[in-house]
Parts: structure tokens; sequence; C-alpha cells
């Protein structure tokens, strides 16, 4: 087995059609627009082959593909080759691989093969790409088939001709079933189909050529050269041993809008800082790589971690990235900065505590997960506020609640310092407290009933009782959890056992707790201290889908506005930075969307996608990004990445240990 030399194969991986403008005019402009949207043409100028091929079976795919005698040249073609097509289409890509080629395999292929004969002279374009694409495309295509299509400067006729090439172009077809022997009929309806309707002068024909010519194909020696006739050179090559030749605008050497090839995003204002910042910088997170021009590149994607205090949104649809972020981003500010305090709320995704091992685990309901439904602290009385707010929202209370809820947590607090431990035994003193009220009795019936009925709707499970009880020993002692947090440490609420309702009053409560306790940070505000991620986010911070400003519901979603949009801001200047997370951010509270600064914005569908950008071409990116690929937009930055996946992040931990 005798090795003969090398191919190197660039595999076109994405490409963006070239828009062409038809109502060009000026010949020249035309030709200029001709020769650069085709890609029949010789990159390096030293009339080498060059070669692509299409392979249509069940997927559509196109290689380039040049042949070098030795490993090395193979590489160094191939690579600039890439470049040279990455010049020439904004938005295309491809992998290369080099390929070694032995004698015995190219002497085995006994597989039909045909060449496109092409006429001497065309009067108009040929549209045999066109073609081939239709072909794909076709729904009653029962054949497979590989085009393999070569080209090179006119060099035979003692001075090289910028405007043709020699041009061949073969075709193998082969059945789609295995063991299916094809037809004859079918398989010249085929080359028919490639071959004729073309107006132009001459013929466009195909014949069948022996197996022993793919050796001449795959390695780039179809074309004769001047010193294989040891001509002078004064002397032409005789005519009948001449190739066909073809101006580079007579054949549909272009991409078009349709090729079944991946199309990448392009951000056209986009805004980059290239900062010389490293993948493990202390001061920042590492979330992927950038696309420039639609082409992923080696620009790494950051974000500042101090910057997490103005707050980070991630949107997009489900299986699209957005929980495999949050986990990478969690991660890489564990490994940066232990003493960020973490809490990760899950409302809807069972078994994720898998995804965090170094996480104390809390699951509702459980004897160790504990949300007072109070907070006696230093601030009691702010506390007093917050928890009649926020119980009178859950509970569908608009106008009387939040005094009836205020004035009985302060008679307990003044009267016996200390509040009752269970909310049930509250919510006996809060009827207590309507009972002795000088109202009309028809209006005390009326408000005491709508309390109890509320309340029942609310508490009926015992576990949300149990849960939101004091600490009989030591009301002010807080959560285990809660405690843990504060030390730094990352924490997750497991609320997936938890009804809607549940979940937003525990998460109300939460939030409150911070209010209370979290103090302002006087000596660094703008420090990340505390991170606190909501997936699933309209489970606490949805908006209404009722509209009636009296139901329960808009009166429970427009308190939980006011309150985060207040809270939020000055959680900030507390050194707590949110993840805000969800798959319809239209359906988020505006104070949720509007208190961010940095947002990671996946695939979004209508209306979604028109919330952060006026710009339609951005819109219609947002509507068709491909999984892992989001649009990132900060104060400074506006620009396209690929999330990384977990083996690049590991790899990159390596490098780093190794490194240091």
């Amino acid at each position: 087995m005798d090795l003969i030399g090398y191919h190197a194969r660039i595999k076109i991986t994405q490409t963006l059609p070239c828009d062409f403008d038809e109502r060009i005019i000026d010949h020249s402009a035309k030709m200029y627009q001709n020769i650069n949207a085709s890609w029949l043409f010789d990159p390096f100028g030293n009339q080498v082959t060059y070669g692509v091929e299409f392979k249509l079976n069940n997927a559509f795919s196109w290689d380039f593909f040049m042949f070098a005698k030795t490993q090395e040249v193979a590489k160094e073609l191939g690579e600039a080759l890439l470049l040279k097509l990455q010049e020439k289409y904004k938005g295309l890509d491809g992998q290369l691989r080099i390929y070694p080629l032995y004698s015995d395999y190219l002497l085995s292929i006994d597989r039909n093969l045909y060449e496109i004969i092409l006429p001497n002279f065309c009067s108009i374009k040929i549209n045999f790409f066109r073609r081939i694409i239709n072909f794909y495309q076709s729904p009653h295509r029962n054949i497979n088939f590989n085009a393999y299509i070569l080209w090179r400067k006119n060099d035979l006729t003692g001075t090289i001709d910028l405007s043709t090439y020699m041009l061949k172009i073969y075709v193998t077809l082969y059945p789609k079933k295995v063991n299916y022997k094809l037809k004859e009929y079918s398989l010249k309806a085929v080359l028919r189909y490639l071959t004729s309707g073309y107006p132009i002068d001459g013929n466009l024909y195909y014949q069948q050529i022996p197996p022993k010519c793919w050796v001449d194909i795959l390695t780039c020696a179809v074309f004769p050269k001047r010193e294989d006739f040891r001509l002078k050179p004064y002397q032409k090559i005789p005519t009948e041993y001449l190739p066909h030749f073809i101006e580079f605008d007579k054949i549909d050497f272009t991409i078009p809008k349709d090729l079944p090839i991946i199309k990448p995003p392009i951000l056209e204002n986009r805004n980059i800082d290239n900062l010389p910042i490293s993948k493990d910088d202390s001061n920042y997170i590492y979330l992927g790589r950038k696309r420039i021009d639609g082409v992923l590149s080696n620009e790494p994607a950051m974000i500042e971690i101090e910057s997490l205090v103005t707050h980070l949104l991630i949107f997009g649809k489900t299986r699209i990235g957005k929980s495999t972020l949050i986990k990478i981003l969690i991660h890489e500010l564990i490994k940066k900065r232990s003493d960020v305090g973490i809490l990760i709320i899950n409302f809807a995704k069972p078994g994720l505590e898998r995804d965090y091992p170094m996480a104390s685990f809390y699951k509702f309901p459980s004897e160790i997960f504990k949300i007072p439904y109070i907070i006696p602290s230093e601030r009691t009385m702010i506390s007093i506020k917050g928890t009649s707010d926020v119980l009178a929202a859950c509970l569908g209370l608009k106008h009387i609640g939040p005094g009836v809820f205020s004035k009985t947590l302060q008679r307990c607090h003044l009267e016996y310092n200390e509040f009752p431990s269970k909310i049930s035994d509250f919510f006996m003193c809060v009827d207590n407290f309507m009972r002795t009220q000088e109202w009309e009795p028809e209006y005390k019936s009326h408000i005491r009933t709508a309390f109890k009925r509320r309340i029942s709707e609310l508490f009926y499970r015992p576990d949300l009782e149990a849960t939101l009880n004091l600490n009989t020993r030591n009301q002010n002692q807080l959560p285990e959890w809660f405690v843990k947090w504060m030390q730094g440490e990352v924490v997750l609420l497991d609320l997936t056992k938890c009804l809607e309702e549940e979940q937003h009053l525990i998460g109300m409560l939460i939030l409150q707790m911070i209010d209370i306790i979290v103090p302002l940070e006087r000596e660094d505000p703008d420090r990340l201290k505390y991170l606190v991620s909501l997936d699933e986010a309209h489970r606490l911070l949805g908006k209404s889908y009722d509209r009636d400003p009296e139901s329960p519901e808009f009166i429970l979603k427009n308190k939980s506005n006011s309150y985060f949009s207040i809270s939020i801001n000055e959680h900030g200047a507390r050194g707590i930075g949110y993840i805000i997370a969800d798959q319809n951010p239209s359906k988020l509270l505006e104070s949720a969307i509007d208190s961010a600064k940095n947002k990671i914005l996946f695939q979004l569908s209508f209306p979604n996608n028109q919330i952060f950008t006026g710009n339609l071409k951005e819109r219609e990116t947002l509507l068709t990004l491909r999984e892992r690929n989001a649009l990132i937009i900060t104060d400074r930055e506006r620009y396209l990445m690929k999330t990384a996946d977990k083996e690049e992040i590991e790899v990159n931990n390596q490098e780093n240990s190794l490194f240091n």
C-alpha cells in the first residue's frame, strides 16, 4: 500500500449568501460583483488546481480540497485557503482535515463515474450549481450522488488569462437504500436533468469514464500542463489536447440563499471591547467565545464579576442553553470569588442539586427548611411593614389588609415584645383584632369572612404553615440556610414541591429577609458580596393574567412589581446581584427587566424578541439563534457569542492548574 500524498479538505460548516443587486447596469461594476461572488477563483495566483466535492445523501455537505505530496504542504495550503475563503465571504467558516491518500484505496474505487462536458463557448450563465441544490431538495429523490468540480487558471496558452478557467465536473450516483440496485433509466434521468435545457451555443452533455480516473480526480491531476508537451515558449498546445475553458461569470458558482448549510447570525451594530483579558482573570467570568462577522473567534466573551451587582438577565427558549450558562457562571464565580454567598432558588427543575454538589441543599417541605413569616430584629418595625404588605398581597387583600396585619403585628410587638410562633396563631390574633374594631356589624362580618376565606385558600397545607413558623426558643434566630449564605457559602433552595402561590409567598418573604438583614455596603458598595439566582423567574416576578384591578392575582402582581422595583435597586447598594432567567421576558414584571444592565439573550419568540432592540434585523436574529448562541448587551458592549460547553470549561481549568 503506497502513500501517494495528502488531501487538505475544508468542510464548510456555515456560510452566508452573497446578496446580489441585479439592478447594477454598469458592466465593469457587474463584472467586479461576479468576481467577488464566485468561488471559482485562484486565491494564491500560483496556478494550483482546486476542487470542491458536494455530497448529496441524507445531508448536504460541501468540501474544498487540494492535493499535496507532503502533510506539511497540505496543512499550509488548507489553512491558507480557509483564510482566503473567510476573507472573501463574511460569515463563512469550515473545519480543516488532512487525509492520507493510498494507491490501493484509489485503485479500488469502482463506483460509476461520469464527466459533465462543458461547451467551449457560453453565451449565458450555466446554472449547474443551482440544479445540484434543486436535486438535493427534491422530495422524490431516491438517488444520492457526489459532484466533483475542479478548476485552474488558464495557463496553457503561453500567457495566463485572468478571466477564464480550465474546468472539469464529475458526477457519481448511487442508491439511497442499501442493497438497492440503481435502475439505468433513473440514473440517466438525473444526468439528463443536470445537462439539458440550457439555451447555449454548443452542447452540454455527459459521458461515462473509466474508474481509473478516480486517481486523477482525487490527486487534482485532471488538467494538462505545458511541460507535459515539452513545448518551447512560442509553441502552442495542439487544439485536440486543450481542455474546455469557461469564464467565471458563465457558471453559477456563487452561494445561494437557500444553500442547505447553517447560516450564522451577523450583528451589524456590533460593539466589542477588545481588552487584553485572559480566561483565568480573577476579575472576570468566562462565558464562551465571541462571534465576529458570523465566525466563531478566539476572542473570549467575559463578564466582569463586579458588574453582577447591576444584575444580569438571561432569557431564551427552553433547551437553548440558559440553565447551562447559569451553571457555568456560578461554578466560575465559586472558583474565582469563593467569598461571594450564592443563593440559588429553584422553582421548577427537580434534581438541580446534582449540578451544584458543593451547595448546601434545602428542600420544601423539610424540618430544616424555614422561612419565618416575620424577622424580629433591630429593624422590627420595618419588618412589620414588609410582612404586612407581603401577606396582604399574597392573599389578594388590597385596601384594608396591610393595615390590619400591620396593627396586629405592632400590638404583638409593643405589648408582648414577641410574635406568635405559629402563623396560624397570628391569623387568630388578626381575627381577634378585627372583632374589637368599631365597624358596622355587617361590614365587620364581611371583612372577617373575606380574610378567613383567603387565608384558608393559601394556608390549607400544613407544610407551608410549618415552614413559616418562628423558632419557639429564639425568635431572633435566623434560618440556617440564610446564615450560610451570609457567610459566603452556596445555598440551593428547592421549591419544586410548592404550588405557584406558595412559591410567590416564600420568594417575597426571602426578599424581605434580605431587605431587613443584609446591611448596606459602606466601604466598597460596588463589590459583589452576594448573588441570588432566579431561573423560571416568572414564578416570582410574573405579570398578572387577570386585568381586573380588584382581583387577587392583580393585587398580588401589582404589589410585587412595586416592592421589587424598590428593593432590587437597594440590593445593588448592599453588594447583592441578581441573575434573572426565564423563557418569556414579556411575561415578567417591568421592574425585573428594567433593573438589569447586563443582558444575555438566546433564541426568543415573538413578542419577546422585540423587547430589547428596535433593529429589525436583530429581532430576526433573535428569532433564529441556534442552541448555545446568544446576543450579549451591556452598557459598553453588544455582540454575539457561543457559550462554552462543559468540556471547554474543564480544559480551561486544567490549563490554569498546569500553568499555576
